[in-house]
């Protein structure tokens, strides 16, 4: 009979440790916000790690986060915060009261002001909700006013999303240590894509998002801190500029995140009236050109959404039509000429004035064709000249190029690869 008895109590025993057990008991410390450039955060701390349920709720916008698997007390009020950024207000929702002044949290409450991308994570005894700020420009004028074809770009005013973007060297990060300021510091990405946080050595962000960053971070500070928690925004985006030219808004953009072709113009200004929209032309950084046509582009999302624009790129916008040549080079006045009827060689000299005492005419140099498909013709114009050889006095089509050098050039596929692209942006913006 004792041994039985003995037996039923350490049955009870367990069955009662277990049902004390299968809830985790916590204490709700506090909620904050804090307002970013390109989002805001949500920082609800417990009393030690729990576990919780995030939930979507699309009408109104909300996110609900939930413990199902935990006790969590708190004294905070019911309504926590009122129109914050894109948080439209924080509400606690409470079981029943569980002794003077706590009582059991059921669930927080994030409503938004509207739809918004989101991203839950924990950190130690934190739960951290990043809600993207109200998405505006994805391009922005270069920093620093730049002249390109007599355009000017300002420093643009509207900080934007930086979650997509991929840091780079010259870039400027903001690193924030939560609670910690004497750790928080801007760094410069240095040339091999590194940075450096004291006591952290060195880490490689290159081509690394924000949110990647700070994950790193976590991991290297985590041997020196107790559960860190860091905050990373782009200062300055320094890394990944791109050139708009010909019939749109000229100048240097930055790039804040993956942005498509369609975007790039749109965020710009688009083209103008006189862009010929159905050959605009993406000059990657590699050297490859792509020739696309807007409309197209507009009418087909899915072909849009991969004709990207990168680091690096060129867009040029052409005009509808180039009645012009133009004459570089050794003559004595360099210029674009109309083509009212007919144009020919010889004309389009005369018209530049001549040839200077170091011009070689007996290797001239006829550029023709669309960018990336452009041909070479070597001209000896000496033979015009002195004999009469009227039979080289070419007539010169719309958007031709024509350059008197001072040196001989035998070989028109180098001249074409190396010269011919720098004397075709100066032809555009000559």
């Amino acid at each position: 009979m004792k041994g039985l008895t003995t037996k039923a109590l350490t049955i009870l025993i367990i069955l009662l440790f277990t049902s004390c057990a299968s809830y985790k008991i916590a204490r709700f410390v506090n909620l904050t916000t804090k307002e970013l450039p390109s989002e805001t955060l949500v920082i609800l701390t417990t009393s030690k790690p729990v576990q919780y349920k995030a939930t979507k709720l699309e009408n109104p916008p909300s996110i609900i986060i939930s413990f199902p698997d935990e006790k969590v007390f708190s004294n905070e009020e019911d309504l926590l915060i009122i129109n914050k950024a894109p948080i439209k207000k924080i509400k606690n929702e409470y079981y029943q009261s569980q002794g003077e002044g706590m009582r059991q949290l059921n669930l927080v409450i994030v409503e938004l002001i509207q739809d918004l991308p989101y991203k839950i994570s924990a950190s130690g005894s934190s739960i951290i909700i990043r809600i993207e700020n109200p998405e505006q420009s994805a391009v922005i004028p270069y920093e620093e006013k730049t002249k390109i074809g007599g355009s000017s770009q300002i420093k643009d005013k509207s900080p934007l999303t930086d979650s997509g973007y991929l840091i780079g060297p010259g870039d400027v990060l903001s690193i924030e240590v939560w609670n910690l300021p004497e750790m928080s510091r801007d760094i410069t990405v240095n040339d091999r894509g590194e940075i450096k946080l004291p006591p952290v050595r060195r880490i490689s962000v290159i081509a690394l998002t924000t949110y990647q960053i700070e994950e790193e971070l976590v991991k290297a500070l985590s041997r020196y801190l107790i559960e860190p928690i860091v905050f990373v925004t782009v200062k300055q985006y320094n890394s990944q500029r791109v050139i708009a030219l010909g019939e749109t808004t000229t100048g240097m953009y930055t790039l804040k995140r993956k942005t498509t072709l369609v975007e790039l113009l749109g965020q710009i200004g688009g083209p103008t009236e006189n862009a010929d929209i159905s050959k605009i032309k993406l000059i990657k950084k590699d050297g490859d050109i792509f020739t696309y046509d807007l409309n197209e582009l507009i009418n087909d999302p899915q072909k849009s959404h991969e004709v990207r624009v990168s680091g690096g790129d060129t867009i040029y916008v052409p005009p509808l039509e180039i009645h012009k040549v133009s004459i570089l080079g050794e003559v004595k006045s360099p210029k674009m000429i109309d083509i009212k009827e007919k144009l020919t060689l010889v004309e389009a000299v005369t018209q530049a004035g001549g040839f200077t005492p170091n011009a070689v005419t007996r290797s001239v140099i006829i550029v023709r064709g669309e960018l990336g498909a452009q041909k070479g013709y070597l001209v000896n114009m000496s033979r015009i000249l002195k004999k009469g050889d009227i039979g080289l006095n070419i007539e010169l089509e719309p958007g031709d190029i024509v350059y008197v050098p001072k040196t001989f050039i035998a070989d028109i596929e180098r001249f074409l690869r190396d010269v011919a692209l720098p004397l075709t942006w100066y032809f555009w913006y000559l």
